[in-house]
């Protein structure tokens, strides 16, 4: 199983689709800082993280991990590597598998990096407009669980993303499919709420994501995490191979 995982960590090293995730998350923490250091008024990660919590700025690196998950076995990248195994059914469970957890993997260098950049630059921004001086030991050790709590989201984003790719087959199917998903979620709570503003229902839909307990929210995400990738293992196994 380590080695079906390796063979697709290098194979997956080799696509572009890493290298365009990367560079748009290098964008959205440049975007970021920049909107900081214009004024625009944006919660620092300082201000925003804590205990159980992840910075809001944060949740674009999970997003495109999400989407890493799914380019990487999509398309041309779903070709070559283990696909010639697939044929053998007891080995088809662990070829599935090994690619979700090679697209998890595959994420957590690119948000690790991003999530210190994004830190550093908007603390940086933060201090200097408002003459703080280095960051105290508390804001230090909050800000380390956050990016650890990041990192860990993006996995499971990267995984699920990587299920619901082999699901679908196209990246754009899996992208229509979730973002349907979330317009139609924001809509109806919007309609709930008896107003039909969707930007106002958007803007809080990061807090409401951050706003459970740590324990439940751990919960609910491994939970998805698995049901998600469970239905994408028995349909995979299922499925005849051209």
């Amino acid at each position: 199983m380590t080695g079906l995982v390796w063979s697709e960590l290098v194979r997956f090293a080799g696509r572009a689709a890493i290298g365009w995730v990367a560079a748009a998350m290098l964008l959205h923490v440049v975007l970021v800082v920049a909107l900081l250091a214009a004024g625009v008024d944006l919660p620092t990660p300082a201000v925003v993280v804590g205990p159980g919590t992840v910075p809001v700025q944060a949740l674009g690196s999970v997003a495109l991990a999400l989407m890493a998950g799914v380019l990487l076995v999509t398309g041309d990248a779903a070709q070559g590597g283990t696909r010639a195994v697939l044929t053998v059914e007891p080995r088809r469970g662990r070829v599935y598998w090994s690619k979700v957890a090679a697209a998890g993997i595959a994420v957590v260098p690119g948000v690790a990096v991003a999530y210190a950049l994004l830190v550093s630059g908007t603390y940086a921004v933060g201090a200097r407009a408002e003459g703080l001086g280095a960051p105290s030991a508390e804001i230090v050790r909050e800000l380390s669980w956050g990016g650890a709590r990041t990192v860990g989201l993006a996995l499971c984003a990267a995984a699920a993303g990587a299920a619901l790719g082999l699901l679908a087959r196209r990246w754009w199917a899996v992208l229509a499919l979730v973002t349907g998903g979330v317009v139609a979620d924001r809509a109806a709570a919007a309609a709930a709420r008896g107003t039909a503003e969707l930007p106002s229902a958007w803007s809080g839909l990061g807090p409401a994501l951050l706003a459970l307990p740590p324990a439940q929210a751990t919960l609910a995400l491994l939970g998805s995490t698995a049901a998600v990738t469970l239905l994408g293992a028995v349909v995979f196994r299922r499925r005849d191979v051209p």
